[in-house]
């Protein structure tokens, strides 16, 4: 990368930067708001504008919304950061300097270039199914020889 304010493409980072993150919906709800006092103050400018504001802010919060029930899950652990990443919150997985405050969520699984130059690991035998043992048949008063 020649520009040293370029943030990296998804080949070269598998990091998310959550204050990238959390910042990009944090201006998503600042628009939300702005575009609702426009439309409380009868501020926009032409009557299409005024009808299709409260859609806009409808899907601007539904978005704000999902996006932030996916940062739960993976700073919980049940998605891989990777499925989070965006060109908006792109972040090298190693510290820079200057990055002294942010939390990187880093993926777990290898970005293709570790995966291709790796060996894949040996497959272990599939175990056998354990045959269920049916219980012996204890042995009765009829089935033993008769008495001297």
């Amino acid at each position: 990368m020649s520009d040293k304010n370029t943030r990296p493409r998804r080949s070269e980072s598998s990091a998310v930067s959550l204050s990238m993150e959390l910042a990009t919906l944090e201006h998503a709800l600042r628009g939300a708001s702005l575009l609702a006092e426009l439309l409380a103050n009868h501020d926009l400018p032409d009557e299409e504008t005024q009808r299709m504001a409260p859609h806009c802010i409808s899907a601007q919060l539904a978005l704000v919304n999902a996006r932030l029930r996916h940062v739960g899950r993976v700073t919980r652990g049940e998605e891989d950061a990777e499925t989070l990443w965006a060109p908006h919150n792109a972040i090298s997985p190693s510290p820079l300097p200057g990055d002294d405050g942010d939390v990187r969520l880093v993926s777990k699984t290898l970005s293709p270039f570790t995966r291709s130059s790796r060996k894949a690991p040996e497959r272990k035998p599939r175990a056998r199914r354990a045959v269920k043992k049916r219980p012996e048949k204890q042995p009765t008063a009829e089935d033993a020889p008769p008495a001297p």
